[in-house]
Formats: C-alpha cells, structure tokens, sequence
C-alpha cells in the first residue's frame, strides 16, 4: 500500500472518531484503515475488549499492589487542519493478580478517550467509546491501531520525533506515567508481549 493512501486512510479513521470528544453514544463509519502497509483482516480482529460498566464492583484487594509495565507507547502525528490523535501501548501485570484501566490523561491534551473499533453486520468498522478495561495475568492489555486506542483531543499539533507524557489512570495500581513517542508507524512491539 502506498504511503499516501495509508496516510488517507489514517485521516479517515481519525476524522471517524469526530473532532471533538462525543460524550454521547454515538458511533462514526470508517471504512478499512490500516495498521502498518497491509489491509488489516478485520475478519480476525479481536473485538471483545472487556469493558467493565460504570456502576462495576470494585476489584477484590488480594493484599498485592499491582505494578504495571508500559511499553511500545506512540502517539501519530496530527492529520493536517485537525485537532485530534490518536495513541496506542501495550501494559501488562509484574506483579498482582488484575487491574482495570479507567482512563488516560496526556500533558497538553483537552481531552482523552478510551476508544474501540467494531465490526457492524455489514461488515463496517466503527469507532466508538468504551469503559474500562480490564488487565489480567493472561497477557497485556494491547491497545492499537485496528483496535482499542487513545483518541487524543485538543492536544497542540506534535510531529514525528517528538514525545507527549501522561498517565495511565489505574484503579488499583493509581497513576502510571506514560512517555509517548510521536510516530507515523508503530514501532515493533516487545518479544515477551
């Protein structure tokens, strides 16, 4: 795929999100984006992320902190004219038995939202907000182009080589500091993830 059309597609499914945080419920189409130079298989996407509900118990107290590892944090470059981006990680558990993430706050930025894509029965990706989710023992919470994501609004316009700080808001673990490194393409991600 060429690289202008990856970067159309990116605008597109940024511009899906909307310009603004929704606040409501409302879900924007957006056709096939791509995660690197090939078409994703939206077919073999995961799209169960676990979100745990507003109103949701609190997670049990096993007596072990959770200790959370951030790893291949990015954030893309902002589409001409617009004010809003998107970010992506990977954490996961060194030590504890689970976490939930309930949001994401960046240096700079107006807003931060915990975004998913679905897939609809025609077979349209949409975006859309989701709750917290949920990291467990059984591999990392991933969040990345295709998938769950940071939608990033109001944040001045960075570019690539620049990084962004902020935190991951945990509910158990607290605030986890985050630096984001200012991509076009996803870096790789770790081996152990």
């Amino acid at each position: 795929m060429s690289r202008f059309v990856f970067s159309v597609l990116v605008a597109l499914s940024l511009a899906a999100c909307g310009a603004e945080p929704s606040g409501t419920d409302e879900m924007a189409d957006m056709d096939h984006a791509a995660s690197g130079h090939e078409t994703m298989d939206h077919a073999a996407m995961d799209h169960t992320a676990e979100a745990a509900p507003a109103d949701a118990d609190p997670l049990p107290d096993d007596g072990v902190t959770p200790i959370i590892e951030v790893r291949a944090a990015w954030i893309r470059p902002h589409p001409q004219g617009r004010d809003v981006t998107a970010a992506y990680f990977a954490a996961r558990l060194t030590q504890g038995a689970g976490d939930r993430l309930l949001e994401a706050r960046i240096e700079g930025a107006s807003a931060v939202e915990l975004h998913s894509h679905t897939m609809d029965e025609q077979g349209v990706m949409r975006m859309r907000q989701i709750g917290a989710q949920f990291l467990g023992t059984e591999g990392p919470l991933v969040f990345t182009p295709g998938g769950r994501h940071l939608m990033v609004f109001g944040l001045a316009p960075v570019v690539e080589g620049d990084t962004v700080d902020g935190v991951l808001v945990f509910e158990r673990a607290g605030e986890v500091p985050v630096r984001f490194a200012v991509r076009s393409m996803p870096p790789g991600m770790p081996t152990d993830y």
